[in-house]
């Protein structure tokens, strides 16, 4: 059984970490060293959400607004800003999210529970 933050955890947030950085390298004509300095990742990481091999996720189709939030945290990123903005941009993204009535139809699915209404807070 997994919890409703657990498929926001698993899918929808390295969905999201994936797009803001293939925004970062293709928008903003950012290298991988610099991403992965601004993220706080490494640069391997970096390069696998370039590829895709990394942070893959049917997401995407379900909430296309995640590419929204990724080109503003993106932008904020690159322009420098270090405040608790970006952090704040993407809480907001994932509470949206995590609150859809879609997003309680698919964790139903996932999780295979029937009567489920975590989701419903």
């Amino acid at each position: 059984m997994k919890t409703p933050c657990e498929l926001i955890v698993s899918k929808v947030l390295p969905a999201i970490r994936a797009e803001v950085v293939k925004k970062l390298s293709s928008k903003h004509k950012m290298k991988q060293v610099e991403i992965s300095t601004m993220l706080g990742i490494t640069q391997a990481s970096v390069s696998q959400y370039l590829t895709s091999a990394r942070g893959v996720s049917e997401m995407l189709k379900y909430f296309p607004e995640i590419e929204e939030y990724a080109e503003k945290i993106a932008d904020k990123i690159a322009k420098g800003d270090k405040s608790d903005c970006t952090v704040s941009m993407l809480c907001e993204a994932c509470v949206k999210i995590r609150t859809n009535k879609k997003f309680c139809k698919i964790h139903r699915e996932k999780a295979g529970l029937g009567n489920c209404f975590a989701c419903e807070f």
